[in-house]
Order: C-alpha cells, then structure tokens, then sequence
C-alpha cells in the first residue's frame, strides 16, 4: 500500500506521529516501532497545498478500526454494519434491487461465492483471511448504481482512491504477499442475475438459477452447481464443474477437467490435458476438441444421435446403435455430436 507524505512535516512529529499510529502488522513488517529511529518515507514526497497537507497529516494512519458506520447512500444502500464476530475480519453491506440485476465482481486471490435467492434484496459480504489484510476490506470499491440495476464489486481497485486511512495509490502489495493479500466475496442476488467474475487464482462458487454468466480465471476452480440461462469460462489449470445450461455454453481449459452435468442447447469446449465429461437432456449441438484428455458424453434416453468422432492414438467407442433411424423422427430432437482428440478415448453413450 503506497501512501501520500506531508511533504513539509518536521522530522519530529513525523516521526512522532508515525510511532503513535502505524500498524507494522497491516504492511507486513516484523521491527517494533521503538526500533525506528529515523523516519522512512512511504512514498514519493508530493507537494501539497496547506489544507491538503493537514488533512493528510491527520488522516495517514493505518489502526485497525472497528467498522460500524450506518451511513445510508442515496443509491439504495439499506446500510453498512460490522461483522458479528469480529469486525475486523467482515464488512457488510446491503442494498435494494428491483429485478434480477448485473453483478460485475473482480478479485485477485479471493474466493468469490454468488448465491441466487427468492429475494430482491442484495447482499454483499467481505471477509478478510487475517487482521493483517482488514485493511483491505475498507479500500475494497462496492457499487451499487440502482438505476442501472447494476453491482461492482473490486477487491483490489487501481488508481486513488481515499479512506478512514487516507490516501491510497494502487492496490495494497507486498513482496510477501504472494497472492495472498485479498479477500473473499460472498454475494446474494436475486435469481435470474446476470454476472461476471474475473479472478486469478481465487475460487468461484455459484448456487442458486442465474442468468448470463461470465468466468475468467487463471488457476481458480469454477463451479455452477444450479441453472443459468448461459455459461462461458475461461481458465488456465483451474477445474470446470456446471449445473444445466439452457443455452449456449463455452468453456476453454488448458489443464483443469470440465465436467457438465447438463449441456446446453450449443455447447462448445476446448482442452488441451483435462477430462470431459458431459451429460446432454436437450436438442442441439455438442463440440469438443481435446488435446490428451479423455471424453466422456452421456446423452439421455428419447433423443436422435448423429455423431462424428476422430481421435489419433486413443480408442472410441458407443453402445449407440449408429446404424439404425433411431426412436425419434423429428430433426427437432436430434443432438449432434462432434469430438476430436489427439491422445485421449473418446466414450458416447445412452444415459443409463
């Protein structure tokens, strides 16, 4: 976390001031402060106007501060109270929604968890990992434009931005971090909420039917356990796990296995190393091309099959009979099929 310094402050209040109110703890230090002997600056010395310098001065400190602020926004926030067991560790807020809305939530190494309800109220939760990172639940940007109907959520925001502790450029690092320095998210929307997520490394977890879903990540696990209208992921090595899709789904995947308990009515995935798996109720069309991992399509009873299978090293095999016209006429009920590996067997089946 970088800090703007009272460019013309005496070298005695500021060191002063510096042993009365910094928490070594929040910027991961181990020295005590009656081991500072000399003052060190946190950031490049800005000049300031006279009135700029003295509100910096006041409120460039880093206590952990109990969050209890019962401030009501104009946009339909219902209020912001502390967490019940510690309030250094939570903040929560809540707001008033009209309809199913747009959430955009965007971390680094925090979990993200969406829960779609029954309930037009909007709850948004933020869990720090340790004292040591509460501080990142104030600098943390929660957005509610109601009327947008539109949520953002930023645990690490880019840019200036101010707080209880003053000014602060840029998200809070440090050399020690390692991706650890973030929180986690847990959102409740109500039920036909459209939403992206975009993380690194933090997992995302989604309950409840949702609308049009987004997922970006690098090693984080997905998992849509219920609904949506519409699903596309991207990931590095993180697994893929989704409930039924209605529409349309895309997934691309380098390591991590996909596993659909519900294809969509087109549905595409690509893998290089990971398992497919996937279960298909519905009409429409299935693609997948996988590099080394094996394919597994179980396609349910009452449905016309028209495959197309290619894999160079691994096996292929169906207990579908291929030559016959099948128990449906109507083109409308067909599902076709087409699979291509490299290495990996390919299995397509009747659902037992």
């Amino acid at each position: 976390m970088h800090y703007f310094t009272p460019s013309r402050a005496s070298r005695t209040s500021y060191a002063q001031t510096r042993r009365d109110t910094l928490n070594f703890e929040a910027c991961g230090a181990e020295a005590s402060v009656d081991e500072i002997s000399t003052p060190v600056t946190l950031a490049p010395v800005i000049a300031f106007p006279t009135a700029t310098r003295s509100w910096i001065t006041v409120n460039i400190h880093r206590k952990d501060s109990t969050m209890t602020s019962s401030h009501h926004e104009t946009d339909g926030t219902v209020g912001e109270r502390s967490g019940a067991s510690d309030p250094h560790l939570e903040r929560r807020l809540s707001f008033a929604a009209t309809s199913p809305l747009h959430a955009l939530v965007a971390t680094h190494s925090g979990d993200v968890v969406v829960r779609a309800t029954d309930s037009n109220d909007v709850l948004v939760t933020l869990r720090a990992s340790s004292p040591k990172y509460s501080y990142l639940l104030e600098t943390a940007d929660v957005i509610f434009d109601a009327p947008n109907n539109t949520l953002t959520i930023r645990t690490l925001p880019k840019g200036l931005s101010a707080s209880k502790r003053g000014l602060r450029v840029g998200p809070a690092r440090s050399w020690f971090d390692f991706g650890a320095s973030d929180v986690d998210v847990v959102v409740e929307v109500p039920r036909g909420t459209s939403l992206d997520v975009t993380t690194v490394s933090g997992d995302t977890s989604l309950f409840g039917p949702l609308g049009v879903v987004g997922v970006k990540s690098v090693s984080g696990d997905v998992i849509a356990r219920d609904t949506s209208d519409a699903l596309e992921v991207q990931t590095a090595s993180g697994d893929v796990k989704s409930g039924h899709v209605l529409t349309t789904l895309k997934c691309k995947s380098a390591s991590g296995n996909v596993v659909c308990q519900g294809a969509a009515a087109h549905t595409e995935i690509y893998s290089a190393s990971g398992d497919v798996l996937l279960s298909a109720d519905q009409p429409g069309s299935i693609v997948v091309r996988n590099v080394s991992g094996d394919v597994i399509v179980r396609v349910a009873r009452g449905l016309a099959v028209d495959i197309s299978g290619n894999t160079v090293s691994g096996s292929m095999g169906t207990d579908i009979d291929l030559e016959g016209d099948g128990d449906v006429a109507s083109d409308e009920e067909t599902i076709v099929i087409k699979v291509t590996t490299v290495s990996g067997d390919i299995r397509i089946d009747k659902a037992s």
